[in-house]
């Protein structure tokens, strides 16, 4: 896959305090088209408020979070609202309207923020679903679906209105090792054909290796690193050794 040189997403030391808590400290990263980062981390490490902070869905108290070459924390609700247009974003659960159809779902942002015909929004519903790998499910309500058509149709979503950025938060959680693969190549096809970047968060090494091109480590809310997949798998660092290897003994804490 051909990196490109143009950056998509800077985080500027990023810093969040929430109810006295440190949840992010100073967490500095970019991110090039087609490029995908995965992140990494114990759980309550700061994983997915890393994402929504990304996206502007929580304001950090310093640092900046720079999206198409704006810092989103700075801009008025209809110019975040453009923004967001451009990401696809695939909540660590189904976020799934209940009363809506997978269909409706799927085009939720698009009948919210285009003026297309239903008629039109229902074809790129199925579309999307079937690039998604899920083929006559635009009817089904959520709760008719199992865990991994779950979360084919929240990648449906996501990539709806032809999205520059995809965030992805935990997308194989709970799912078995062959559906896990699954999606990893869904998510490799949908990366190839809109040319977009990612930001994937995982706990699976397997899957994390088949995706990223490189892989940050977060501990208690701090960037350890972020290395090449093929240094993350060699290096003697001893924060990501324990990680990757499980292991009690290191600088994570096992409890915090």
């Amino acid at each position: 896959m051909s990196i490109g040189d143009e950056i998509v997403l800077e985080a500027r030391k990023l810093s969040l305090n929430l109810n006295n808590k440190q949840i992010l400290d100073d967490i500095s990263f970019n991110l090039r088209k087609s490029e995908t980062v995965i992140m990494m981390g114990k759980n309550a490490s700061g994983k997915t408020m890393l994402l929504k902070t990304l996206a502007g869905l929580f304001t950090p108290q310093e640092g900046e979070s720079i999206v198409f070459g704006k810092n989103i924390y700075d801009l008025k609700r209809e110019e975040l609202n453009e923004v967001r247009k451009n990401i696809g974003y695939v909540f660590q659960k189904s976020g799934m309207f209940d009363s809506l159809t997978v269909a409706e779902n799927v085009t939720f942002a698009l009948a919210r923020f285009t003026d297309k015909k239903p008629d039109e929004l229902r074809k790129i519903a199925v579309d999307c679903l079937h690039r998604s790998g899920l083929k006559d499910a635009e009817n089904k309500l959520p709760s008719e679906l199992s865990g991994g058509m779950l979360k084919r149709a929240g990648l449906a979503r996501a990539i709806s209105m032809n999205p520059r950025l995809l965030l992805l938060d935990d997308p194989t959680a709970g799912l078995d090792p062959v559906l896990t693969d699954a999606i990893a190549d869904l998510i490799i096809d949908l990366r190839e054909s809109l040319q977009c970047a990612a930001v994937v968060i995982t706990h699976d090494l397997k899957f994390a290796y088949k995706l990223a091109n490189r892989i940050g480590l977060l501990i208690s809310g701090s960037l350890e690193g972020m290395l090449d997949v093929e240094e993350f798998r060699t290096t003697d660092k001893a924060a990501f050794e324990q990680f990757r290897e499980g292991n009690l003994n290191g600088p994570i804490p096992i409890i915090g």
